[in-house]
């Protein structure tokens, strides 16, 4: 994997943090809400990669990982 790709993935995700936070507001979520969200898309994602839908799959790793990140982050303010 290139540093090119990293940075490019770790972009995207940060972008999609932001853009959610936008339509959805700027408040934090329990832990356990953020991982609901994660695996309601890894589902979505799922499908989307069965069927060959790259654009939807990209879509929806995305929806995946900014919620994971999300999770991240308050599973550091915990510990």
């Amino acid at each position: 994997m290139t540093e090119q790709i990293k940075k490019s993935f770790l972009d995207k995700v940060a972008l999609q943090v932001e853009m959610n936070r936008m339509v959805k507001g700027e408040h934090d979520l329990s832990m356990e809400k953020w991982a609901m969200i994660a695996g309601e898309h890894m589902g979505h994602l799922f499908a989307s990669v069965m069927t060959g839908d790259r654009d939807r799959a990209e879509k929806e790793l995305l929806h995946v990982a900014a919620p994971l990140l999300e999770l991240y982050q308050e599973m550091a303010k915990v510990g």
